[in-house]
């Protein structure tokens, strides 16, 4: 897409709403692109036809003065969001020929934004997985490495963005799967404030903590393509100023299992927040370590009640997956008997907790900065092992309890691979957080 003379979707938007790039050479080249690198496995459904007729429309309707902010701007859409006229799988074979009639919230506003909705990306079945290892479509490989995992559930999102293949892709998270990605494949993901962005049409299993985020390749885009989805248009731009800021690094960050690399990475980020004028300062948030625990009890039992009324309609359960089973079963458990006070009503508690903690640390300081995982991407089949699982969402999960807004933006390398740091914001500050991000990734 560089050829193309633009380095970002902002840039791109522009240069079709000047004449510099008609829409339909901006989709042509993504789409060259996608098929150039298929073999990253990131899309189950190329929309090529829908893409090219959306943009020669597109570029008719740029020549009578009709321009939106996102106009003739290809983006990718995970495939657990509706999308009107196309197959929206969940990456499940349960889901295999599911054409929705309508279109997700947030897909009414891409496109009434003018964006063009390229393909549906590929994710783990049902959003269940973390390395994108479980779709019934084969798995995601790493655009940085191929042997390496692209992360998850929104694996296919984050290394489309990666791999240039597209400027802005969204996806969603509930326990990480939009910022733990996006470290993996080197790309800004941004989960915003629970309930900043309407998840109508979305295909969740959690709605207590899922939320629709972004991924790009800068600050700049993720607040662009968030104004467009949460339709809190910004005259601000990001200026990546942090002078007088307060950042607040809890204890217990410090103290759990990271990798050399990691460790190195987080150092040298809050030393380049103090040399850009920020001062850090340290702050508590003591059950951080029940984080983790609480969320898989918490979103194993919501996601037996959800998916209880999908199979209603879809009975076949023969077609999912081992993974999906699996959480199933992990669900029914927590629901059943005295499970159910037991192991349910604890990690409730723990969870209005942990809601207090970071409340009460980011009274503290502008926001709180840590990993995004405590390790680089990992090698493909490597995930399966309980303890890696624990390294690559003990940082994400309890934000995703807390229900605040989460940025991960590249930051240092561990083998030749990206990693990401974590800046976790009060609600509704989306922008603070965008900025502080911008700081760290300035050159």
């Amino acid at each position: 897409m560089n050829n193309n003379g633009f380095t970002s979707a902002a840039e791109l938007a522009e240069n079709i709403h000047n004449g510099k790039i008609s829409s339909v050479a901006a989709v042509t080249e993504c789409l060259n692109t996608i098929r150039e690198s298929a073999h990253l496995n990131n899309f189950i459904t190329v929309c090529e036809s829908e893409a090219m007729i959306a943009a020669e429309r597109i570029d008719a309707d740029i020549k009578s003065g009709k321009c939106g902010t996102l106009t003739g701007v290809p983006v990718a859409v995970k495939d657990n969001i509706c999308t009107k006229g196309i197959k929206t799988t969940c990456a499940s074979k349960l889901f295999s020929d599911y054409v929705p009639d309508s279109d997700a919230s947030v897909i009414s506003r891409l496109k009434k934004a003018g964006a063009i909705i390229i393909g549906k990306a590929n994710m783990d079945e049902f959003a269940f997985g973390s390395s994108n290892e479980y779709s019934a479509y084969g798995v995601v490989h790493n655009a940085r490495d191929n042997t390496k995992v692209a992360g998850g559930s929104s694996g296919g999102s984050a290394n489309a963005v990666a791999a240039r293949q597209v400027p802005l892709a969204i996806g969603t998270d509930t326990g990480g799967s939009v910022r733990q990605p996006a470290a993996f494949c080197g790309v800004v993901g941004l989960k915003p404030t629970y309930g900043a962005i309407d998840r109508s049409g979305v295909v969740g299993l959690c709605p207590s903590m899922e939320q629709v985020g972004t991924f790009s390749n800068d600050c700049d885009d993720a607040l662009l393509l968030f104004s467009v989805l949460s339709g809190r248009e910004n005259a601000c731009r990001l200026d990546g100023n942090v002078c007088g800021k307060t950042i607040g690094v809890a204890k217990e960050f410090l103290q759990a299992e990271m990798s050399e690399s990691v460790k190195n990475a987080f150092t040298s980020a809050t030393e380049k927040l103090k040399e850009n004028g920020a001062s850090i300062v340290e702050v508590s948030v003591p059950s951080f370590f029940a984080g983790l625990a609480a969320y898989h009890v918490l979103s194993s039992a919501e996601a037996v009640d959800s998916f209880r009324k999908i199979i209603k309609s879809y009975p076949h359960t023969e077609l999912l997956g081992e993974e999906v089973k699996r959480r199933m079963l992990t669900g029914a458990i927590v629901l059943s008997g005295d499970n159910y006070e037991n192991l349910y009503i604890k990690a409730a508690k723990v969870r209005t907790v942990i809601k207090a903690e970071y409340d009460n640390a980011l009274m503290r300081c502008d926001a709180l900065l840590c990993p995004v995982t405590a390790t680089a991407a990992l090698p493909i089949g490597g995930i399966t092992d309980p303890h890696q699982s624990h390294m690559c969402d003990s940082f994400l999960a309890p934000v995703s309890l807390a229900g605040l807004p989460a940025v991960s933006v590249p930051f240092g390398s561990e083998h030749g691979l990206p990693l990401g740091v974590q800046i976790i914001g009060r609600r509704n500050a989306e922008y603070d957080i965008l900025n502080i991000g911008k700081a760290l990734t300035a050159s």
